[in-house]
């Protein structure tokens, strides 16, 4: 098998067969600069993607375009069959759990990002039967209940009843993957949902992901979006890798044809060398790069 060209992807299939995304020749400029250059992929239901890339690159643009939180200077984008621009974005977004590094409520409102710290992790992951930051109609026991069963997933059960903001910051990603969880949704983004945490935090919330990946009725499991700059947060279950760079995705396909030496090294633009070792792939910088990093231009 080999390759797609970059920024190329395989016709739209029929209506049953559609993709969870289908993005065509993307731009998105921002006061003269260049964001997103004519990006194109398509990520198939149930299945799960990672886009891999260096700080700046676009990956989180990208991601909010999908949500329809920042608009497209050309192109098309259609998520879960409806194309943005066409449709209710809020009832979109109802289909959609997303989880990023954010947890501060006076930070960027996101659905699944920012919740109340005042409420327990009980109510905080109820919320997302709302897309509320804060807890404001009243719930019923079944939803109680669904949050109650979700939090034990990911390892909770303990933390139900504590206050959100007494969490570390582990346990908050991994409630807010519980709270993403909720409306069993049809697409899951997670951006960077690892960001700041120490080695077992990390860990934690990879095994929660893997969780998600391993459910018993494979229809049940939503297509996932993970965006990250680590190789080693990709699940061993992982079916494709876009590897993005200066706004376009320069290279994608299965994980064993785009985590190479060669293509990393174009992607990060730093000599690496990579290993795969129990299903998980591991990054390394040789000593010997230290001295091209640090050249003066």
């Amino acid at each position: 098998m080999t390759d797609q060209p970059p920024n190329s992807e395989a016709p739209l299939a029929s209506a049953s067969e559609s993709p969870a995304v289908d993005v065509r020749d993307l731009v998105v400029v921002r006061q003269g600069t260049t964001i997103l250059d004519r990006v194109s992929c398509r990520l198939e239901r149930g299945r799960y993607t990672a886009i891999l890339g260096p700080n700046g690159c676009g990956k989180t643009t990208f991601a909010r375009c999908l949500l329809g939180q920042m608009f497209a200077t050309r192109g098309s984008i259609t998520v879960l069959g409806q194309t943005l621009g066409q449709t209710d974005i809020r009832k979109l977004r109802r289909r959609i759990g997303i989880v990023n590094p954010t947890t501060d409520a006076g930070g960027y409102h996101t659905m699944g990002a920012v919740v109340d710290a005042d409420l327990s992790a009980t109510e905080a992951v109820i919320t997302g039967f709302f897309a509320t930051v804060g807890l404001y109609d009243s719930y019923s026991d079944e939803q109680r209940d669904r949050a109650r069963e979700l939090l034990t997933m990911v390892g909770l059960s303990h933390r139900m009843d504590l206050r959100f903001g007494l969490l570390s910051t582990g346990e908050q990603r991994r409630a807010l993957i519980a709270r993403a969880l909720v409306h069993v949704p049809e697409l899951l983004i997670l951006d960077e949902p690892t960001a700041g945490l120490d080695l077992a935090g990390r860990e934690q919330v990879l095994a929660t992901v893997e969780q998600v990946l391993s459910q018993p009725n494979p229809r049940d499991a939503p297509a996932i979006l993970m965006i990250t700059h680590h190789v080693e947060e990709l699940s061993p279950q992982t079916d494709k890798v876009m590897l993005m760079r200066d706004g376009r995705f320069i290279s994608a396909g299965p994980p064993e044809q785009i985590i190479t030496p060669e293509k990393l090294s174009e992607a990060f633009g730093c000599k690496v060398f990579v290993q795969r070792v129990h299903g998980r792939y591991w990054l390394q910088v040789l000593p010997e790069a230290w001295v091209d990093l640090v050249k003066p231009d």
